[in-house]
């Protein structure tokens, strides 16, 4: 018999602050540092990066193995997809 696994997120708000940060400063970003990456933590919008490594270097180093948020400013974002690795038997459901 197989058995269906549902994996949650641990926080689903998991920076929902540093989103809406992001957010509400976006159109600024997009005028003054399109194509670079912001890095913020909180509210707080701590800088702006020439690369990814960068940013989440800097991000590493101030304030540890935390959450932050390193997302790159573009006027267009891409479409993410994730796939799950959870398979559900229908037969098993009964």
């Amino acid at each position: 018999m197989l058995k269906t696994i549902y994996f949650t997120m641990a926080n689903k708000n998991l920076l929902e602050e540093e989103l809406k940060t992001y957010e509400e400063h976006k159109e600024n970003f997009l005028e003054e540092n399109l194509g670079k990456y912001v890095l913020i933590k909180g509210s707080t919008i701590i800088g702006f990066f020439d690369s990814e490594k960068d940013a989440i270097n800097r991000g590493t180093e101030k304030f540890g193995n935390v959450s932050f948020l390193v997302k790159k400013i573009e006027l267009i974002e891409p479409t993410l997809n994730f796939t799950s690795q959870m398979v559900v038997c229908e037969e098993c459901r009964h």
